[in-house]
């Protein structure tokens, strides 16, 4: 679906904003139609469980390869399945509007998204936690993230919250969900939630962060399940001489490696 005759754009004054904060609300960022289209790719993505053997479907706040209830399924990458993504009015918009706020060309910012669920009545938190701390740590990114809503964010379903200015700090430490390191999920005791503002947005809106911003959402308590688009766009990068100590990585990485090796025991 393309209608890029829809324009969003934003003010001085929001950029500035971004870049003090490192956050940013805006309450429409594609239309209605759009929105029911994306609804449509995103149920079947995770009707179909698509990617789970690659490693691109997974719960989030679960243990890989667990087989109890998912109370947050994420799909990555869902533009090689769907190529279209790309040429939505969403993609073009988010691209355009993040590397305004990046202070880049937009032909030097590229990226790709992924999609969280929060299902209805029992969809996890999405703990404390900033971006960056999931990444390659031989980087300093120069990054961001777009955050859409395919239903109505509010405080019950799941909307975005943000520590105003926390992206000018260094990342905090991290663990896995649980102390699991088969746990991807990651979340940061080293925050005081009190400084937290929440951003409830309609379905069509966004929400933009900083790849340092502290952010975190409460659990879906609603009857409707709480669906999300993400983006990350990202400019140049800056390769690092000492790479940042992040052993939550490496735990992950040899966690997974024993599950595999287990498992290909089995076989």
């Amino acid at each position: 679906m393309n209608s890029n005759d829809f324009h969003v754009d934003v003010t001085d004054e929001q950029v500035a904003f971004f870049q003090d904060n490192g956050y940013l609300s805006i309450p429409r960022i594609t239309t209605d139609d759009e929105v029911e289209w994306l609804k449509g790719i995103y149920d079947k993505l995770f009707n179909e469980r698509t990617g789970e053997e690659q490693g691109r479907y997974f719960d989030l706040a679960g243990p890989r390869a667990h087989t109890d209830r998912e109370t947050l399924p994420q799909v990555l990458g869902p533009e090689a399945q769907f190529p279209e993504l790309r040429e939505t009015t969403y993609f073009k918009n988010a691209q355009r509007l993040a590397a305004k706020l990046l202070g880049e060309k937009q032909e030097k910012v590229g990226g790709g998204g992924h999609m969280i669920l929060k299902p209805a009545h029992y969809g996890n938190e999405t703990p404390w936690h900033q971006d960056e701390a999931y990444w390659n740590p031989a980087v300093l990114p120069h990054s961001l993230s777009v955050w859409l809503p395919l239903d109505k964010a509010t405080l019950e379903s799941g909307c975005l919250q943000f520590i105003p200015k926390s992206h000018k700090g260094d990342v905090r430490w991290h663990r896995h969900i649980n102390n699991d390191p088969l746990v991807h999920g990651l979340i940061t005791d080293d925050v005081d939630p009190s400084e937290a503002v929440a951003c409830p947005i309609p379905a069509g809106g966004a929400t933009f962060h900083h790849c340092r911003t502290l952010h975190y959402s409460a659990p879906n308590s609603t009857p409707q399940e709480r669906r999300a688009y993400i983006l990350v766009f990202s400019g140049p990068h800056q390769k690092l001489e000492t790479p940042a100590h992040r052993p939550w990585i490496t735990e992950e990485q040899e966690a997974l490696a024993k599950l595999k090796s287990l498992a290909a025991d089995r076989e």
